[in-house]
């Protein structure tokens, strides 16, 4: 049976530009939404950019919940999931998880931490960001996907999708978790370390002829890695889809070029590193990822170890 979603109360794990966005559109769409900040200023900036969401400072305040969403970078999943693991066990009833997270290898990280709760996979092309002045940004026309990560978890997902209709926010449902991950990965490769490497927004690379042959040899080296570690159903061409992305996203800002302009720590290990892991795995040359990934190494400040 599907769970009902008519008075949903929505905890959100990550008050960051995705968590900010999301905690807004689910308040005004009506349901009860709380979010764990970390610190005084981001209390402020949440009720200013998302007045109807309440912050809340303590991890046991998110719960109860009947959905928690994960919003947090992906290498600081093992941090949210003992953050999270006694607060859900003090609520006594655990709430859907979904993480909306890049990267690769946070669900198994989450599924760990979290034993026993149903999780969902999410990918989702929402943009959000700061401005030098402060100001809050927020483009709501993309779309997210949803699929189960835990087995038996169809209805759960359904549940979680019904939020981003009543929100009406662009949403769409699939079976394979894997899947809708590498795809999205597939993206972020060829996408988000260009972006931040030349400090441009989304559309500047579907305009440059050369930004666009380096980003699409890459989506290309991911989805030979992506198939052949059984990742994916079956190769496919990405230039299609990453040139709707790029006109669809193209005056976003991608969150690792918003974290090597902003000095903090970038997603480009759990994004770039785990494609180049899979492909080492798989046997399959990566050398425009590598360039990549060293380029960023060389850009981004030491945070100590990922």
């Amino acid at each position: 049976m599907e769970p009902s979603t008519a008075k949903a109360r929505i905890a959100i794990l990550g008050a960051g530009a995705l968590g900010t966005l999301l905690a807004d559109c689910f308040s005004r769409a009506g349901f009860e939404v709380r979010v764990l900040v970390r610190s005084a200023d981001r209390a402020a900036a949440l009720r200013r950019d998302a007045p109807g969401a309440a912050p809340v400072d303590d991890p046991t305040a998110l719960l109860p919940a009947d959905f928690l969403f994960v919003c947090v970078k992906s290498y600081q999943t093992s941090d949210a999931a003992n953050t999270l693991a006694p607060a859900i066990a003090g609520a006594g009833v655990a709430p859907i998880v979904v993480s909306l997270q890049n990267g690769w290898g946070h669900l198994e990280r989450l599924e760990r931490g979290l034993a026993g709760t149903s999780l969902i996979a999410g990918t989702t092309s929402l943009g959000a960001y700061w401005g030098d002045d402060g100001s809050f940004h927020e483009s709501t026309s993309g779309v997210t996907t949803l699929a189960p990560w835990t087995p038996g978890a169809e209805a759960q997902t359904a549940a979680a999708a019904n939020l981003f209709t009543a929100a009406r926010l662009r949403v769409e449902t699939a079976g394979r978790a894997g899947e809708i991950l590498w795809r999205k990965l597939v993206l972020n490769v060829a996408v988000n370390p260009l972006t931040a490497i030349h400090g441009v927004r989304n559309g500047a690379v579907g305009e440059s002829p050369d930004l666009y042959a380096v980003a699409l040899a890459a989506a290309r080296e991911a989805v030979a890695v992506g198939a052949a570690r059984g990742h994916l159903a079956a190769p496919y061409d990405p230039d299609p889809l990453l040139r709707a992305l790029l006109h669809d996203t193209s005056g976003n800002r991608s969150s690792m070029a918003e974290d090597l302009a902003r000095g903090r720590k970038s997603e480009a290990d759990a994004i770039l590193g785990a494609v180049l892991r899979e492909g080492a795995a798989a046997g399959v040359p990566t050398p425009v990822i590598a360039t990549l990934a060293e380029r960023m190494a060389a850009l981004e400040p030491s945070r100590g170890p990922r």
